[in-house]
């Protein structure tokens, strides 16, 4: 982990509020698939990829956890929460080890993709678990097909983010 610096921590502080916020209005919207009420897009992974990026293993995993935490006090469900710490940490932890052994031969948007598809899958099993109902893998497929969406649209939005950040931005010693 490098040295945490007042620009790193507070340039951490900013993408988490953002990420946050989208988490947010994101919760808002009603179920997209109305048979997986649990499926989102997860737009706020567009700011977890952004700090694999620019930041690393150790510091994404922090940025992850106070991430879910305040979004735990957003929901008040401890079942939302179960969740959102499945999903996004599978996720995190795809999309952090494709980044780091594949990169650039694998590109963002198929690391995106990657973590979406293990995000989703891993909030199925869960679900099929918590709910002592096996018959829940039977919608993965179709869940499957909408992360790999999911997937395209965070990452296209990453890369774009990261081609027009100007450079000061991106540069944290």
């Amino acid at each position: 982990m490098k040295k945490f610096t007042a620009k790193r921590v507070a340039v951490l502080g900013v993408l988490l509020a953002a990420a946050s916020i989208v988490f947010i209005v994101e919760s808002l919207v009603p179920p997209l698939l109305p048979f997986a009420p649990y499926v989102k897009i997860g737009l706020a992974n567009c700011f977890v990829l952004f700090v694999i990026i620019y930041f690393g293993f150790a510091e994404g995993v922090i940025f992850l956890a106070v991430k879910n935490a305040i979004s735990a006090l957003w929901s008040f469900s401890s079942f939302v929460f179960v969740f959102n710490v499945a999903g996004s940490f599978a996720a995190f932890l795809v999309m952090a080890l494709l980044y780091r052994v594949a990169f650039p031969k694998v590109s963002l948007v198929a690391v995106s993709i990657a973590g979406a598809v293990c995000s989703n899958i891993a909030r199925t099993c869960l679900a099929s678990l918590l709910m002592e109902t096996p018959s829940l893998y039977v919608q993965l497929p179709f869940v499957c097909a909408f992360s790999v969406l999911a997937g395209i649209l965070v990452g296209v939005l990453t890369v774009l983010s990261i081609k027009h950040l100007p450079e000061r931005l991106t540069k944290f010693k």
